[in-house]
């Protein structure tokens, strides 16, 4: 099973790279492309700053997928410059976002060792006004210090948005732990989350951020 998911690693950052090449090279209107692609990036580093992502798994793989993409074709448009200054500040500015990238898709694509690593939404709340939470668990971007990461979201009304109002890293004592959410709703109409394991609570994730 180790083995599958490694193979598997390694063909996506292939297949993600060859596309890159392919796009390069044959995709027309490089004009309005990269003037999408300023904007996608753009309105992505927005999101991102404002810790905001898309409810749906595979709609964040594919914006993932789309930006790594993009990350190519810029080192692709930066080799055929012939300038090593400009390579290599792409590659020093370009390499960590692609990295950063590359993980976040390996931890949503429906990999085989995914099962066994128990991701995904740990609980969801709505009985707080209307507003509908979710406790979502992840694991960590670190390699070398694995760690459980669970983060509280608020649905954001009449879009496909969600944004992350709070977040827990456990101790790597409880990587394999497993944790229920104990929901309750404040006066104010924020959620909290104590997040319980064999009968103690462990930690409390409450809803920080004011507004819709």
């Amino acid at each position: 099973m180790e083995s599958a998911h490694g193979v598997l690693e390694w063909f996506i950052i292939l297949a993600i790279i060859a596309a890159g090449f392919a796009v390069d090279r044959a995709a027309p209107w490089k004009r309005a492309r990269y003037l999408f692609y300023t904007a996608l990036l753009l309105t992505v580093f927005i999101l991102d700053l404002n810790k905001v992502t898309f409810r749906y798994a595979a709609v964040n793989a594919a914006l993932y997928f789309l930006l790594m993409l993009i990350i190519v074709e810029v080192v692709l448009i930066c080799v055929r410059k012939k300038s090593k200054l400009l390579l290599g500040g792409a590659f020093v500015l370009l390499a960590p976002v692609f990295l950063y990238l590359y993980a976040a898709l390996l931890l949503i694509v429906p990999l085989p060792c995914h099962a066994a690593d128990g991701g995904g939404v740990v609980g969801a709340y709505d009985a707080c006004g209307g507003k509908r939470y979710a406790v979502i668990k992840r694991l960590s971007f670190d390699p070398f210090r694995p760690a459980r990461v669970y983060g509280l979201y608020r649905d954001i009304r009449h879009t496909p948005l969600r944004k992350q109002v709070d977040k827990y890293v456990a101790p790597s004592g409880y990587l394999e732990a497993s944790f229920s959410p104990q929901w309750s709703c404040l006066s104010d109409g924020r959620a909290r989350a104590e997040l319980i394991v064999d009968g103690y609570t462990l930690w409390t994730l409450e809803d920080k951020i004011e507004g819709k």
